[in-house]
């Protein structure tokens, strides 16, 4: 199941690890090694129930991700395509794709940015919950993944949805902003380093249309954030940081979800707070 894969990105499922490889050195009670076994096994349970209960994933996104799965991205690191292999991780699973696509949905929305787009899994979530007249545009900085994107996009039946713009974020952003083109629902999940850069440039360029959506993932990057293990170094302290710069920011109204590697969901205060 995909807990299997996701559970590491939990902390308390790594200490649990730990604690039943210590059991084991330490020749401690079948009961004890039995009952962490049994917390664990239940903490996969809840992710894998989720996934089961929540709407399956249309053919073309099921296709998608089980092309990113079997690449040979190895091979394409070997003959010098990529400067390193990238995880498949990176990709959004079925639970956090299909719960952008009804966020999506519930806003109405009709133009999407995304930053960071990988192989396509969550432009085409996007894709799939807007008007056949809608568009994504979605950002990727190197061009070898842009390119194969396209690839498996143009598979698919919304695919024609994405524009790929190739670039750094940043560059992409001010472009955007030049042309006066602003976005309904804006999604960060570019290089985490550059998230404060990017929350900043998108407000202060005007790119998020009026009522419109931040959605920002990683936002509990491999529990560092809370655990304060540091295991992520400078790119957990990043998030960190840009968490904080966010809780601080009067000017909006922000709500972390706990899904997967954590999802921030910002909207300016004057388009939540109602009563006055």
């Amino acid at each position: 199941m995909a807990s299997e894969k996701f559970m590491i990105l939990d902390p308390a499922y790594r200490k649990l690890q730990k604690l039943k490889e210590l059991v084991r050195k330490e020749n401690a009670s079948s009961k004890v090694s039995a009952e962490i076994d049994e917390v664990i096994d239940l903490l996969k349970a809840r992710y894998d129930y989720c996934e089961g209960i929540t709407s399956d994933s249309s053919k073309d996104l099921q296709q998608l991700m089980h092309s990113t799965f079997h690449h040979q991205w190895q091979n394409d690191h070997a003959e010098g395509k990529l400067s390193r292999v990238p995880s498949t991780m990176m990709m959004s699973g079925k639970l956090e794709a299909q719960f952008l696509r009804s966020l999506t949905s519930l806003c109405n929305a009709e133009r999407v940015l995304e930053l960071g787009l990988f192989t396509g899994c969550t432009a085409l979530a996007f894709a799939e919950g807007i008007p056949e007249d809608g568009k994504v545009v979605s950002c990727e900085l190197d061009p070898y993944i842009a390119d194969l994107a396209r690839s498996f996009l143009d598979k698919t039946s919304c695919g024609k949805k994405v524009e790929i713009m190739k670039g750094p974020a940043k560059s992409s952003l001010e472009i955007l902003a030049k042309k006066k083109e602003q976005f309904d629902i804006i999604f960060i999940d570019a290089d985490k380093k550059g998230y404060i850069i990017y929350y900043k440039t998108i407000l202060d360029l005007g790119l998020l249309a009026p009522k419109g959506t931040i959605l920002v993932d990683n936002v509990l990057f491999h529990g560092d954030p809370y655990s304060k293990e540091g295991r992520t170094g400078e790119i957990g302290q990043s998030i960190i940081n840009f968490n904080e710069m966010v809780r601080k920011d009067d000017r909006v109204h922000k709500i972390m979800v706990p899904i997967r590697d954590g999802l921030m969901i910002i909207r300016r205060k004057e388009d939540v707070d109602r009563q006055k």
